[in-house]
């Protein structure tokens, strides 16, 4: 087992020096300064590469985003075209059954007229009781708040 040792001992003494002489003869800072510039131009690349995707994709979009607001614009005006001739159709629809009502009740208006007048008669005799009632309670608050003025001195 000994002799195992050893050899295996040997051969890592051996398998150091290659390494350590390789180390030498090849500046491992050079490989690394080396290996950071061929990273960072490779980072450019890929940058540049993505730049140009983002751009061509903004202005995809904002296309695309033109092209749906005129779209809409068209629908919407179109919409509201239908729903302004609706509207005057139905006015004049309206203004036809107007003008048949109102030669069928010239009469009735007059009676109705009458009505209201002894209606708002009524009403007016209602509002002057009313006011003759918030005079005496607002007479009355006001002999309260000197009498207790009186006592808080």
């Amino acid at each position: 087992m000994s002799l195992n040792k050893k050899q295996l001992l040997d051969s890592w003494k051996k398998l150091k020096k290659n390494v350590d002489s390789f180390v030498k003869d090849k500046d491992i800072n050079e490989l690394q300064k080396s290996v950071l510039k061929l990273a960072q131009a490779a980072q450019k690349d890929i940058n540049k590469a993505v730049d140009k995707d983002l751009n061509k994709v903004k202005s995809k979009i904002k296309k695309e985003a033109k092209d749906l607001e005129k779209k809409i614009e068209k629908v919407i005006n179109s919409e509201i075209k239908k729903a302004k001739s609706f509207v005057n159709e139905q006015k004049k629809e309206l203004n036809k059954i107007q003008n048949k009502l109102e030669k069928l009740v010239p009469t009735t208006t007059t009676k109705k007229k009458t009505t209201k007048k002894k209606a708002t008669k009524k009403k007016v005799a209602k509002k002057a009781t009313k006011k003759k009632a918030t005079k005496k309670v607002a007479k009355k608050a006001t002999k309260k708040a000197t009498k207790k003025a009186t006592t808080k001195k």
